[in-house]
């Protein structure tokens, strides 16, 4: 393999000088500069990243740190945290940074589990930057990176922190579009099955819910907005039960995400209530579970690989721009039309189903 060293012979240079030529120096001159980089060219040289990254006191490499509990065992039943949003913002940052000159390290963290600490990526300085994905987080992270000045980006459902750059999606705007789309569909009440009350964006949901439902003249029971144990489908599958033996028969559910919705659809399907001709449903985070589910999930797509390559760019930015103004985007939001809802005035009620 061909050597910075084996360049500037070819060259006739001196090792310094094709090392300007490699980081774009303005100090080379032009005729300089085109001999180095027809050696490079003739000799078939690649720069060594990892050693400019030494060079330079810089890994080249950007880190991920995926907020999820470390101890959760994988599992491929209805009882596993998919993680497929935090899955898809990776794929965006990936497709962002092959057009950069960096690598990219994941970790997986629980910042709620240990306060007051950061990722390994962090505190052994394996990355320039970190980009902080999902939830739950711990607010003391923030402020542990921040006093640190070690730069990062906020990326994920509900993730805008004041003063931070941040890409993130606007639960409470699902909720509102799949309100609306219900609304017209002729339904007046609505079951809210929200993700777990240790997710931020639980409560940006139902803020949302009770504001749609006043603004379309909906009735709102409190036993009828429901929160999950846990972020699974299986979860949702036991919410779903409980509710429908203590009388609960909802004809329109609006969930907080893919698997939840799939969990609700699969304890209807064992009590032969059909989806959508008896209750419809529709989900948040839309994802291949949804164009996978039957019927077709209807569902919120908050275009997840976009905040991903949204937030890769940030950390770019924030990388050579240190004291730039933050910037916090938020992914749009759109309601992806399926099979999964009907009008209710459609909807085939057998004696004794719905409340």
């Amino acid at each position: 393999m061909a050597t910075i060293f084996d360049v500037a012979k070819y060259a006739g240079v001196s090792k310094s000088t094709v090392s300007l030529v490699i980081n774009n120096s303005p100090l080379v001159a032009e005729t300089t500069r085109r001999k180095v980089l027809q050696a490079i060219a003739d000799i078939h040289y690649v720069p060594n990243s990892y050693a400019r990254g030494l060079s330079a006191n810089s890994t080249n490499c950007l880190g991920v740190a995926v907020m999820a509990e470390q101890t959760q065992e994988i599992s491929y039943h209805f009882d596993q945290h998919v993680g497929l949003c935090s899955y898809n913002i990776m794929s965006g940052i990936h497709s962002a940074l092959m057009e950069n000159q960096y690598g990219m390290m994941m970790e997986r963290f629980c910042s709620v589990d240990h306060p007051g600490e950061v990722p390994e990526l962090v505190s052994k300085h394996r990355v320039d930057g970190v980009i902080i994905v999902g939830s739950p987080y711990d607010h003391g992270l923030i402020e542990k990176l921040r006093s640190m000045r070690f730069p990062f980006v906020m990326a994920g459902v509900d993730s805008f922190v004041e003063g931070v750059d941040c890409a993130s999606a606007d639960p409470g705007e699902g909720v509102r579009l799949g309100m609306d789309y219900l609304s017209e569909q002729g339904y007046r009440e609505v079951l809210l099955l929200n993700c777990p009350r240790s997710f931020h964006s639980s409560y940006t949901r139902l803020d949302a819910y009770i504001s749609s439902a006043a603004r379309h003249q909906m009735r709102v029971r409190p036993e009828w907005v429901v929160n999950c144990e846990h972020n699974t489908g299986s979860s949702a599958y036991q919410r779903m039960k409980a509710c429908w033996e203590a009388g609960i028969r909802p004809r329109a559910i609006l969930a907080a995400n893919g698997h939840l919705a799939l969990g609700a659809m699969r304890y209807l399907y064992e009590q032969r209530i059909r989806v959508p001709e008896e209750v419809s449903v529709i989900g948040y985070e839309d994802s291949s579970l949804s164009g996978y589910a039957i019927p077709a999930l209807t569902s919120v797509n908050i275009h997840k690989e976009l905040m991903g390559q949204k937030a890769a760019e940030l950390l770019i930015r924030r990388l050579k721009q240190p004291n730039a103004e933050p910037i916090q985007f938020i992914a749009p939001a759109e309601l992806v039309i399926r099979n999964s809802v009907i009008p209710a005035a459609e909807q085939t009620l057998q004696s004794g189903i719905h409340a």
